[in-house]
């Protein structure tokens, strides 16, 4: 029995130490942080080219400044 070969999830249960909750828990708000910021850069992104493709001509910079202001980009 002592020489039993152990289940990969009981190994690593065990070396998990005794209060790794409150990493977990950091780690999934910085991940959540990242995602978020990911979704945003994309929504972004696809509103500018979407401009860009249904404008013909200039391109007019009240017309960004709405479209950052629209996902919370302020210019100075």
């Amino acid at each position: 029995m002592a020489y039993e070969k152990q289940n990969w999830k009981d190994a690593l249960q065990a070396a998990k130490p005794e209060r790794s909750g409150q990493d977990d828990s950091a780690n999934q708000r910085e991940q959540k942080k990242k995602s978020r910021i990911m979704y945003n850069r994309r929504k972004l992104e696809k509103d500018v080219k979407h401009y860009i493709h249904n404008t013909n001509g200039p391109i007019k910079g009240s017309d960004i400044e709405r479209i950052g202001r629209k996902h919370g980009v302020f210019l100075t």
